[in-house]
């Protein structure tokens, strides 16, 4: 009798990030009943800020944020997917993308990874509370002041604004402001840089005092569980709490606030899984990875245990629409218009370094001029 095969996964922790990993781990062991798939977790900081050489020697499958790609391109970390699957394959996986998705996963003409997961900052509100308090939620970041102005005292509007999702919602206006290409030559531009610097300390005023401290999953935990927080204007949005019976209160997500100047909407997230460059049974690693990735998966099991689908077949369903209360129709626009990070070597050293540096520059109330020259010198020293 034959040895069991067994395949060591990272994934990461919330419900959406392992139980459909579990589920569907359970289903491909019955198709292959040589194979078990054991998932460890780590923490969502972990999943944008873990180096993947702190993991390619342990983990076979590992979930992955898609900044990464060029440090996997440079130090040939994980396995080039387009060369293991068929030309038909990745054309589907292409049109079956939830905008940019699948592309942001591909980095100098190789794919290190298949979108499992799709994202971008979205708005969560407690439409119920909404509508009795017979407000609109604004669709530009102009009318956002307004909507201030108009919520009563007893309620509040929270972001998310921890260093790393202040480092996105940063990206997400400046790209907003001056367009997908605000990022040049390792440079941000100061004078758009220092216009939203300015902007965010405005709207710091009006926020929750918690904001500074939170996460998008303690953003939701507590519009779900209270009525004091009624509107979050851009936060990674979580299926699961528009899900009834997750929470005790359903929160339901839209289209982040944008400027109409520019076709931009927010910063794209989402989860991609790769196969490890030191996998030792990459066949079949390569073949879970296309059975969580595809479209019958993906709409079914894959999002009837928690997640939050990649394909876009799973975000046209009906019935998960029905499920999620229109969470895929509600979003997708944002989605369509998602702006991409920067994948190069050293991005993520970057990210992680230059959150730090914007947290404590508006923890302190920094002038923006000297925020963005950090910021800038910062960069030029990451090689």
């Amino acid at each position: 009798m034959s040895e069991t095969i067994i395949l060591k996964g990272i994934a990461w922790d919330h419900p959406r990030g392992y139980e459909p990993l579990k589920a569907t781990s359970v289903t491909f062991a019955q198709e292959h009943p040589k194979i078990r798939i054991d998932w460890d977790i780590r923490s969502l900081k972990e999943f944008g800020d873990t180096p993947i050489e702190d993991l390619i020697d342990v983990y076979d499958l590992i979930t992955i944020d898609h900044p990464y790609m060029g440090q996997a391109y440079s130090n040939g970390l994980l396995i080039p997917l387009e060369e293991r699957l068929s030309g038909s394959a990745l054309d589907e996986y292409k049109n079956q993308s939830v905008g940019p998705s699948f592309e942001s996963y591909y980095y100098k003409g190789h794919l290190y990874a298949l979108p499992i997961d799709a994202a971008a900052l979205v708005a969560a509100s407690r439409s119920d509370l909404i509508s009795t308090l017979n407000l609109e939620l604004p669709d530009t970041r102009e009318k956002l002041f307004d909507f201030y102005k108009k919520i009563p005292k007893k309620y509040s509007v929270a972001w998310p604004l921890c260093a790393t999702d202040l480092w996105c919602t940063f990206l997400t206006l400046c790209a907003q402001d001056g367009g997908r290409d605000f990022l040049k030559n390792r440079k941000i531009d100061e004078k758009l840089g220092g216009k939203v610097w300015d902007e965010l300390k405005e709207h710091l005023k009006h926020l929750h005092p918690e904001s500074l401290n939170w996460n998008p999953i303690q953003v939701l935990d507590n519009m779900a569980a209270g009525d004091e927080i009624i509107y979050s204007p851009f936060l990674f949005g979580y299926t699961n709490y528009s899900r009834k019976g997750y929470a005790k209160n359903v929160v339901h997500f839209s289209n982040s606030p944008a400027n109409p100047a520019n076709d931009v909407s927010t910063i794209l997230g989402g989860v991609g899984l790769a196969v490890s460059a030191k996998c030792k049974q990459v066949d079949l690693a390569v073949a879970y990875v296309d059975y969580v990735a595809r479209a019958e998966t993906q709409e079914g099991l894959y999002t009837k245990n928690g997640g939050q689908p990649g394909n876009l077949i799973a975000w046209e369903s009906a019935s998960n629409n029905v499920l999620c209360h229109d969470f895929f129709d509600e979003t997708r626009t944002t989605m369509e218009r998602a702006y991409v990070r920067p994948r190069h070597k050293g991005w993520n050293k970057f990210q992680e370094e230059g959150a730090e540096l914007l947290h404590n520059g508006l923890v302190k109330n920094s002038p923006s001029d000297k925020v963005m020259k950090d910021l800038n010198q910062l960069y030029r020293s990451i090689g």
